[in-house]
């Protein structure tokens, strides 16, 4: 007699028992240190693919210059170091690339909680994921209290966390990261966002940390703790879904707002949409707010359809168009949106891209895949291969790529024709610096703000794989593709600059007053 449920059951038992197995691997790995000669090893594999993959290494670095970056870290690994350490001073070399797409990300310790505790902790918020910070002139602010305890104010300074200064941890991981070109408004947004990953990195795991604030002229320590999901709040939730049960096509309602979120994007750890269009003077329907967070989610072609309607529906004279804090994502979607921006009946939005190797770059590509895939994906892989030579090109003793929005194309019948205005600042990064930048040299728009992470000119990006080191286990992404806008630029190394520059001041940001956007609509009124 067959017993499938047992079998299961032991089945689970048996991928629960390798799970934690792996986990305790994996952890005990990061402790241990490697040897000089495996190090010296993943130096050397990192330099030859970088020379042999990177399309545009020395844009911002003379190669004798890099060469000699990569000469003195050999120099000086002597001793055995932690995976971590070596992290730390292999990033460095890479950072001087000054590329920012370019990432050499640290190992972070893994916990893996067992039967029951595996639930409360998925559905559990960190002590971090419940704070908001702001990094600027050197000192770290709460800019959000998302925990339970309303002693926490926003806007106190934060001197420590588990007796480690954030300036320490800037001190120590800033080398590791780095902007497109020379540009440093990109610099403070970063470690903002990397900085709990800092603090796990030196604390490991933790469901508590003791944070040690300042405000006015006192100072004091509370202890934030992770949040479960209690009892009371399942109940209620219960009680809720039973109540909307009742309610009359509440199929229909769930269907609509389902659809709505993945045609607009919307991020549920974030509890945002990807594009949001607003009005944001109350009664006036001729200033609409289009906030685009990001290019990666929703269904663009839908999205932008039914924002631009809207706006031709309302008789929009004034476009906002915000990019603040959009670090890019695909180029489908960005194209798509320039489409209903663009004032020529035509347009291109990049130009081909600039790669290293026609026949190579489709197995650059899956080169970070895990060497069991290939045979597996091997199908695909070639047929990838058929349809990337195909989009190929030799020109001028380089080789291109075409890539979306690389051709001439029709711009959109209903497309925005009033005045734009755009706000920009340091994480306005990759695509979104592409859109801006054409905006900018094609005088399409006014710029507010401050001036983009991204450069210009351009990014090395378009694929990016994530090859894994072969002894430290590194994993080290960079992109394949040099991406130029199709306006060109000449000056190579700096973001696209406002016309009207502002200075963000901390009370401001804490506050949530939004200088920039006020600013843009004192001057429409005008």
């Amino acid at each position: 007699m067959k017993r499938p449920g047992i079998y299961l059951f032991l089945l689970g038992c048996l991928l629960t028992f390798v799970r934690c197995a792996n986990v305790e691997k994996y952890n005990r790995f990061i402790e241990t240190p490697l040897a000089v000669e495996a190090m010296q090893q993943d130096i050397n594999y990192v330099e030859h693919n970088l020379w042999k993959m990177h399309p545009d290494l020395f844009l911002y670095v003379r190669e004798d210059e890099l060469k000699i970056k990569f000469d003195s870290l050999r120099r000086t690994i002597r001793q055995p170091l932690l995976p971590n350490q070596f992290q730390l001073a292999l990033a460095s070399v890479l950072a001087q690339v000054r590329q920012g797409h370019m990432t050499l990300s640290p190992l972070i310790s893994k916990f893996d909680p067992k039967g029951k505790d595996k639930v409360r902790y998925q559905k559990s918020k960190g002590p971090f994921s419940q704070l908001g910070f702001h990094w600027q002139e050197n000192t770290l602010y709460l800019s959000k209290n998302g925990t339970l305890d309303s002693s926490l104010v926003a806007g106190s300074k934060i001197l420590s966390i588990e007796g480690i200064q954030p300036q320490n941890l800037y001190t120590k991981y800033r080398p590791t990261f780095t902007s497109d070109g020379y540009n440093t408004t990109f610099l403070d947004q970063a470690f903002e966002r990397l900085l709990p990953r800092y603090y796990q990195l030196e604390l490991g795991y933790r469901d508590s940390i003791a944070i040690l604030f300042s405000d006015a002229d006192s100072t004091y320590q509370r202890i934030v703790v992770r949040r479960f999901d209690s009892v009371d709040t399942k109940v209620k939730s219960e009680i809720t879904t039973k109540a909307l049960k009742k309610v009359s096509q509440p199929d229909q309602k769930k269907s609509d707002l389902k659809k709505h979120r993945k045609i607009f994007g919307y991020n549920a750890n974030l509890k945002r949409m990807s594009k949001q269009l607003s009005f944001p003077v109350k009664g006036d329907s001729n200033i609409a707010l289009l906030k685009v967070v990001d290019f990666s989610y929703g269904r663009p072609k839908e999205a932008y359809r039914r924002i631009f309607d809207r706006l031709e529906l309302n008789s929009v004279q004034y476009l906002i168009l915000d990019l603040r804090g959009n670090l890019g994502g695909r180029l489908s979607d960005v194209r798509e949106l320039y489409s209903y921006l663009v004032e020529e009946d035509k347009f291109q939005f990049v130009q081909p891209a600039v790669i290293t190797s026609k026949f190579n770059l489709p197995f650059y590509q899956v080169k970070g895949l895990p060497g069991w895939s290939y045979p597996v994906l091997s199908p695909f892989i070639l047929t990838g291969a058929i349809v990337s030579w195909t989009k190929t090109f030799s020109k001028d003793g380089l080789n291109y790529t075409h890539l979306t929005g690389s051709k001439i194309e029709k711009s959109k019948v209903g497309r925005y024709r009033g005045d734009l205005f755009v706000l920009i600042d340091g994480g306005t990064f990759s695509a979104a610096s592409l859109i801006a930048t054409n905006l900018k040299v094609g005088k399409r728009a006014v710029f507010f703000g401050e001036e983009t992470g991204g450069a210009a000119s351009g990014t090395v990006a378009g694929v990016l794989p994530v090859l894994k080191l072969p002894n430290s286990h590194l994993r080290w992404r960079f992109g394949l593709m040099d991406v130029k806008p199709y306006c060109h630029v000449s000056e190579a190394g700096r973001g696209v600059m406002p016309d009207v520059s502002i200075v963000l001041n901390v009370d401001d940001v804490i506050k949530g007053k939004d200088q920039v956007l006020d600013k843009v609509l004192k001057s429409i009124k005008k």
